[in-house]
């Protein structure tokens, strides 16, 4: 079976894919498509391929439930949560489409091209942004994730590792203005800390098919613009203030003096205390950056007044979230980088 190619120019295209356009591509991406795209509002949903059992039964219940209420189902195809998802919408007879990271003459997983042809033979869809003969490279399924969220009203996070993939896809959401909810893991599992994050980051908690649709009967949230290394030093947009240094001096230490607390049992941003007197080892700026590792100076040249998320960090130094993250609390703990809300970071003021 031939796919057929949708044209950004044609009348048929998707027109939320035109949020994708950026400086370096001046058009979204042309289409193949099997199958027919539904009519039904979709949500994507998401996770690791090395899924627990509790979370795979999990998703085929959570997508079972949302497609008897009357949405469709998106996903990426991959072994674990994503096909979890897919046989949840079969289940309910809902469509279900999968947006695929290479052409679809070469399924990925090919274990998964009769569940791909069970999709198509039930009235969904296979979707992808390069053609039939196109193999799996690692760079489209970044690509293909932002496709996902693009497409859909909500992307649901169900189990995640730190540097998923399913993170892509949630990254997307936000910069793309999508809820994006994820269902909340203990912090100390791996399968689940990237979840622990993305809640950190803002992302809505979910429990049940109920919570998804509670979400998107709310407004959805506005885009988070796509972070560039040429904003970095550019002064904070109108209206946008930086977290004040204040908020966390207390017992009454004087702004500059306030010190790190021991890191045991410290959360993301840690928490900062003052000592009796209000000085805490008052250790000077260039005593801290002789203790700096390579990687925390690049954070910190990545930061300035205006907070950032975590993602826009990732994106202006080139860590992984993990190395970020690491680095972004031990600059925490320094008392150089503030931690706010939703995730945001901003260096000290001094």
């Amino acid at each position: 079976m031939a796919s057929i190619e949708i044209l950004p120019s044609d009348p048929s295209y998707p027109a939320p894919l035109w949020a994708l356009v950026t400086e370096s591509e001046a058009a979204p991406p042309t289409l193949y498509v099997r199958g027919v795209l539904p009519a039904r509002p979709g949500v994507a949903i998401v996770g690791t391929r090395a899924a627990s059992d509790e979370a795979l039964r999990f998703t085929r219940a959570l997508a079972a439930a949302l497609g008897d209420a009357g949405f469709s189902i998106w996903s990426g195809g991959a072994r674990g949560i994503d096909a979890a998802a897919h046989e949840g919408a079969l289940e309910a007879r809902a469509p279900t489409v999968v947006v695929c990271g290479g052409g679809h003459a070469r399924p990925y997983p090919r274990e998964h091209a009769p569940l791909f042809d069970r999709i198509l033979a039930a009235g969904g869809a296979l979707l992808a942004r390069v053609p039939d003969d196109t193999p799996p490279l690692p760079g489209l399924f970044l690509q293909r994730n932002a496709v996902l969220a693009a497409l859909t009203l909500a992307t649901v996070v169900v189990e995640a590792g730190i540097e998923s993939g399913a993170r892509s896809a949630a990254a997307a959401a936000r910069r793309l203005g999508r809820h994006l909810c994820v269902v909340p893991h203990a912090p100390w599992s791996p399968r689940g800390v990237g979840c622990a994050l993305e809640l950190v980051g803002g992302a809505r908690p979910i429990t049940r098919a109920a919570d998804v649709i509670d979400v998107l009967g709310g407004p959805a949230p506005p885009p988070r613009r796509r972070a560039r290394r040429a904003l970095r030093n550019s002064p904070p947009a109108t209206g946008t203030l930086p977290l004040p240094d204040a908020v966390f001096a207390q017992a009454g230490a004087p702004l500059g003096k306030i010190a790190p607390a021991p890191a045991t049992g410290a959360g993301l941003g840690g928490a900062l205390r003052a000592e009796p007197g209000g000085v805490i080892g008052a250790r000077n700026n260039a005593e801290i950056a002789l203790e700096m590792t390579a990687e925390q100076r690049i954070v910190l040249d990545a930061l300035d007044a205006h907070p950032a998320h975590v993602d826009e960090v990732c994106e202006r130094t080139g860590l992984p979230p993990r190395r970020a993250v690491e680095a972004l609390l031990t600059l925490t703990l320094q008392a150089v980088v503030v931690e706010g809300p939703a995730g945001l970071f901003r260096r000290a003021l001094r």
